[in-house]
């Protein structure tokens, strides 16, 4: 129990720090992780935690639509609301079906969109590093993909 309660102090020490992108990024993961115990319990025939589970990914994907910025976020914003709702249809199929396999496969795409995320944070990091020392000749041009997937978000809970 003080190893959980540990856990939650240090993720929650890390979001207040978290730039926007930065908070999105920790929702993947928590959502992966969702998806992996969900499939995990499955396999063990461990209805209740399943449960939880399922549910709060549903909590998790629910937040993440929450935070896009429809009016900003332009068509970016619309096919990262699709693929939210594709994969809440995937984990409804896969609780009906009771398949970890679709679970997992979720959670992999999961993990390969916050990869996505993950590089546009870094690049948004090193824009304002560069900012900060005013050194902008050896700043990167950044590749028309990741300007193409910037959405805004906004930070409410």
């Amino acid at each position: 129990m003080a190893m959980n309660t540990a856990s939650l102090e240090y993720r929650r020490a890390a979001t207040q720090q978290a730039s926007v992108v930065g908070l999105v990024i920790a929702l993947h993961d928590t959502l992966m992780g969702d998806l992996r115990r969900a499939a995990d319990a499955i396999d063990r025939g461990d209805i209740q935690t399943r449960c939880e589970q399922l549910v709060h990914g549903f909590t998790v994907l629910q937040q993440l639509e929450f935070m896009l910025d429809m009016e900003k976020g332009g068509p970016a914003a619309i096919n990262i609301r699709r693929f939210y709702s594709h994969v809440r249809q995937q984990m409804l199929a896969a609780q009906f079906k009771l398949s970890s396999e679709m679970l997992r496969k979720q959670a992999q795409i999961v993990l390969e969109v916050r990869e996505a995320w993950q590089v546009v944070d870094s690049s948004a990091a090193e824009g304002r590093s560069s900012k900060v020392s005013g050194n902008d000749a050896g700043r990167r041009q950044e590749p028309a993909v990741l300007a193409e997937t910037r959405v805004s978000f906004s930070c409410s809970f």
